[in-house]
Formats: C-alpha cells, structure tokens, sequence
C-alpha cells in the first residue's frame, strides 16, 4: 500500500521535468525490487514528459526516463532513445548538440558505447564532439581490461571511434587509448607501431613513456626495446633532433638506461643532454639513474658525474649509494672521487671518504679530501685517525700544521674549561 501512497504523492512536484524524473527512478528501484508497480511508475513518467509545454525540456526528460529504463535493465530504453534521435532533429544545432551530447554519456554509463558512439557523431560541433569520442574511447579501454570475453568487439568499437577523430590532439589522445588497449590484449608490436600513427608531438611523447612503462609492468620491454628504439628513430626524423632527449628519457626512466645513451650519442650536444636527463631522473626517480650512469662512457660518465655529485652535496637526501657507487666505479676522475669523499663525510661514512682520499694522486684534491677526513674524525673523538688521515696529505708543510691543529684541538677537548688564555705572571 505503501507504494501506492508513494506514487501518488509524486503529483505534488509542481516542475514537471523534476515529476517525470522522480516517477522514473521511482520505477527504475521498483523493478530492481521485482514490484509489479514498476511499469505503472514508467508509464506515469512517460505520460508526464509528453505533456510538457517545452519541446526541448520533454526530450531531457525522456533521456533521464531512458536511463532509469536502462539502469533497471528494460530494452524500451533504447526505443525511448532513438525517439529522442529522430524527434530532436527539427532543433537547431546548439541545443540538439547538447542533446547528443547528454544521450551519449547517459548510454556509456549503461555500458552501451556502441549505441553511444552513434548519438556522439550526430553532434555537430566538431570540438564537442570529438571530447565525447575521446571520453567515450577512454571508457572503452577501461572495459576492455575488465572483460577478456568481450575484449575484440570493444577493441573494434575504439577503432570506429578512431576513425572518426581528425584533429589533434585528440586523435593522438585516442591513439594513447588503443595502445593502452593492445598491451592489455598482449599485442605489443601493435601497440609500439600505433606511435607512428601519432601526430602530436606533446602526446606521442607521453604516448612513448606509457608504451615503455607498460611494457616494463609487464615483463617484456626487454623482448621489444630493439622495435621501440626504431620507433623512437622514425620519430627523431619527423620531429627533430631535439625530440630525442624526451625519448631518452622515457627510455631511462623505463630503466632502459643503455638505450637512452645509445639514441643521444648520435645527436648534436648529447652529452649536455645525458647531464640533463641524469638530473632530472635524480630528481624523479633517483633508482633508474644507476642503469644510465653504467651505459656512459669515460668522458660522459665525468660530466654526468660532477652535475650529479654537486646536485647530491647540495641536496644530500637526493642521494643514494646505489647512485654514488656508479659514479665512481665508471669514472676515473679524481675531482668527481673528492666529491664522493665529501659526500660519504656528510653522511657519517668518514671512513669510506677516507678510502677514497688515500687513492687520489692530485695533491690539491687528496689535501682538500683528507684535511676534510681529519676534521670529521677528531669531531668523533678518533684522535689518532686524525692524524694518521692528516699524514696522509702529500704536502710536508700541509700535513704538519693539520696535525698541529688536531694535536691542539685535541687538547681543548681534552681540557674543557681549563685552558685559558694567559695573561702575564701577576707575581
């Protein structure tokens, strides 16, 4: 009886628009419940959008009555729709656009991105429309990844959808979303050779990160770096030398590190770009900077080792000693091993810089190293490892008056509060 009363009551709402959606959804939870009442709802919310005065305002309202049809799993949802297609014709653009536009989100929410797509390309605002294309094939490639079954059908539903988007960048967005959908299907050579398709240099970049990453997630890039690399090749020749440091990036952080160096060896300034990208994966992701710093030669691996040791002493956190140990086994730079040395005292690993200082053959830097050393260790209270570490230092006259600072610095700290300055005998 209750549901009577319910029903009833609905024809209080004066807005007829807000009376027909309520009937609606009233009917939508009656027949989700199996109450019979459910088609009497319906035919209350019909009856009520038909007798608006506002021929736009009906056909919003049949939309939502179509949906609620849809939601409570109704097949004369989609009749109501195709209604709405035909009768909304005589509108002029703008307002049969919004129309389309409402008809199509309404259907991908009820998972029917075949029926949305033909309401989608009855808009003729080419902006608007190629939105709702795009919202549509993101849609899609979410539910190709949920559903293996049905996986080929909506893979053929994004390539109509692609099929009809022209401009950039939505096109190239599109194409992002029917990558995406190959890796999930397995096909991956498809996928690498979509990044061809692309004609925004903004997009394919992105496009040829997610490319890598999602291979990486997978456990494949390896099997399909040499195809990426060619891809990443046939790019460089449509966009420019300079597009090759975002590829090598990608590749790096990807941990692709011998691939990146590899595609920016044959560019003009490639070296700068190898210190710009080590920069910007130590600031990222400092864990794909080893893979790189291991694919540089000598004389890279020196520039990229003094960029990156001088962002470290400046940031110490930034570090790791993953990261420091690359650089000093793949270079023979003393200057870049003082900075290592410096690094190691910034984080308590006195012992390790005093390591590295005892090896340095430049007397300034293993001077620098090891007075460096000797302050640290008699700070810890390690008297005669100071000294030892200030002996070490080559100059003669260097090394004395370090270890006459420690001997008297040692002293003071021997003696706290005893020693004084002297003033003169007062007898």
């Amino acid at each position: 009886m209750i549901v009577d009363e319910i029903l009833s009551s609905v024809d209080a709402i004066q807005d007829p628009y807000v009376r027909a959606v309520t009937y609606a959804k009233l009917g939508e939870r009656l027949a989700k419940a199996e109450n019979p009442r459910y088609k009497t709802a319906f035919m209350m919310a019909l009856e009520t959008a038909r007798n608006m005065d506002d021929p736009v305002v009906t056909l919003r309202a049949l939309l939502s009555i179509g949906y609620s049809l849809g939601k409570a799993g109704l097949k004369f949802s989609k009749k109501i729709y195709r209604s709405v297609l035909e009768d909304s014709r005589v509108l002029p653009p703008p307002l049969r656009d919004d129309l389309m536009r409402t008809a199509a989100m309404y259907l991908l929410h009820l998972g029917e991105v075949g029926e949305a797509v033909t309401y989608a390309l009855e808009i003729q605002d080419r902006r608007m429309r190629n939105d709702v294309l795009l919202d549509l094939m993101r849609a899609n490639t979410r539910l190709i990844g949920k559903d293996a079954l049905k996986a080929a059908s909506r893979l053929r539903k994004s390539k109509l959808i692609l099929d009809n988007l022209e401009d950039e960048p939505h096109r190239s967005k599109a194409i992002l979303e029917l990558i995406k959908a190959h890796i999930l299907l397995g096909s991956y050579e498809r996928a690498i050779a979509l990044l061809l398709d692309m004609g925004s240099r903004e997009w394919v970049k992105m496009a040829f990160k997610e490319t890598a990453f999602r291979l990486k997630d997978r456990g494949v890039l390896g099997h399909y770096i040499d195809r990426l690399k060619e891809v990443a090749k046939e790019l460089l020749e449509r966009f420019g030398e300079s597009f090759a440091e975002e590829l090598a990036l990608a590749m790096a952080l990807s941990g692709e590190g011998f691939s990146a160096a590899e595609l920016l060896r044959g560019t003009e300034n490639g070296r700068e770009a190898l210190v710009r990208i080590s920069l910007e994966l130590l600031r990222r992701d400092g864990t794909s900077l080893p893979n790189l710093i291991y694919a540089l030669d000598e004389e890279e691996a020196e520039l990229v080792g003094k960029a990156v040791m001088n962002a470290i002493l400046e940031r110490p956190e930034q570090g790791s000693g993953e990261i420091v140990s690359a650089i000093g086994k793949s270079t023979r730079s003393e200057e870049v091993w003082a900075k290592i040395a410096r690094y190691y005292i910034l984080i308590g690993k006195t012992d390790a810089a005093a390591k590295i200082g005892s090896v340095i053959e430049d007397p300034r830097l293993r001077s620098v190293v090891m007075a460096d050393v000797a302050h640290h260790l008699l700070k810890e209270g390690r008297v005669e490892d100071a000294i030892d570490a200030a002996l070490e230092v080559r100059d003669g006259r260097f090394s004395s008056m370090l270890v006459s600072e420690i001997l008297i610095k040692a002293l003071e700290n021997e003696l706290p509060g005893r020693v004084r300055q002297w003033n003169g005998s007062k007898s």
